[in-house]
């Protein structure tokens, strides 16, 4: 196995455990609809829940069954739990491509087969669940992990925000965030941010904490990407190492955001032009110079990244052939080859996955 573990008596493995206390008081002191305790000992309500929350899988309980005792704790909007079995479990997971899971060890032990690796540890372990890599996990009885999900549709903007371009494929993240590097102890420092923004202040009429302002966990959760993005090994990395793009100018911004407010009209050119106040050829002009594509070419990124949501999410009625016509692509063979060459699935692949 990799060496991903730390030693149980390290610093950043007691870090992980006084982590693991904070969570517990933050998470408790939660409001709103998406928040709470979920607890069951029935090992089928505890995989449907996991299922609500997080990704098609498999369960097997591998230790005294009479033990089984699910706690999943969730606070922030659904995005940050803590979860924990109270006997031996393996889950088997399948990816949807939605978010990426970020997961910190606060307790016991966990074992993790992914992207052709294996490796384990204790508190401190930190795993990043890429959105679409399958991975196999097997928690010990007094295993506790603490998550925070990151949606892949921003953190596919962020990079694009970056690097000036979208990523070419899905963003595939080294799955271990090793131990005693300068990542390790940022990651650390970013939850407990997030958590300390979580908690409530100390007294005697804080006891439940106000649901966190939307502007202030959309910040917190940019941070935490950014930290994923500039200092964690993943598949767009060198792009992000290249020198920092220049920002494109108004016109081309102008355009971008009048093409995804209406990516749904039959678009011509020659009207994002006039949306963005230039001419034609000035226009692809911006595009090939700060884009290094067509503005046609980018509303068929948009359209096709806005179809793969609506697979995923089931947004609206119907099957691929009424999603594809509802983002203007009316030749289904055609859309069919370019998004498995985009997204590595077919779209009736991602639509089963609903």
């Amino acid at each position: 196995m990799n060496g991903c573990g730390l030693d149980e008596t390290s610093r950043s493995a007691t870090d992980a455990r006084l982590l693991g206390l904070e969570a517990e008081r933050a998470l408790a002191s939660q409001a709103g609809d998406q928040t709470g305790d979920w607890v069951t000992s029935d090992p089928d309500c505890a995989s449907e829940r996991l299922f609500r929350n997080y990704t098609p899988h498999r369960m097997r309980v591998i230790g005294p069954p009479r033990d089984f005792r699910m706690r999943l704790r969730v606070g922030w909007s659904g995005s940050m739990a803590l979860l924990r079995f109270n006997t031996g479990v393996e889950l088997s997971q399948v990816p949807t491509g939605r978010f990426i899971l970020v997961t910190t060890q606060v307790s016991g032990w966990s074992e993790i087969d992914t992207q052709g690796q294996s490796f384990s540890g204790g508190p401190g372990l930190m795993v990043v669940d890429s959105a679409r890599s399958p991975v196999r996990k097997r928690f010990s009885a007094d295993s506790e992990r603490l998550h925070l999900r990151l949606g892949i549709a921003a953190l596919d903007g962020l990079y694009e925000r970056l690097t000036g371009k979208a990523p070419a494929r899905p963003l595939e993240f080294a799955p271990c965030i090793r131990p005693e590097t300068a990542m390790h102890a940022r990651w650390q420092s970013v939850m407990r941010m997030v958590l300390s923004c979580t908690a409530p202040s100390a007294g005697p009429d804080t006891a439940l904490a106000p649901a966190l302002p939307d502007l202030l966990r959309r910040q917190l959760e940019e941070t935490a990407m950014l930290m994923l993005l500039t200092g964690h090994e993943h598949s767009g990395a060198e792009q992000m190492a290249g020198t920092p793009a220049t920002p494109a100018p108004r016109h081309v911004r102008a355009a971008e955001e009048f093409m995804r407010a209406n990516a749904g009209e039959p678009l011509t050119l020659a009207e994002i032009a006039e949306a963005a106040g230039v001419s034609i050829r000035t226009l692809t002009a911006g595009f090939r110079n700060f884009r290094d594509q067509s503005p046609m070419q980018q509303l068929r990124d948009i359209r096709m990244a806005a179809a793969r949501n609506d697979l995923l999410q089931g947004t609206g009625t119907g099957g691929v052939a009424d999603i594809a016509l509802r983002w203007g692509f009316g030749n289904f063979g055609r859309f069919a080859g370019d998004y498995r060459r985009r997204y590595g699935e077919t779209p009736s692949e991602t639509l089963r996955r609903r």
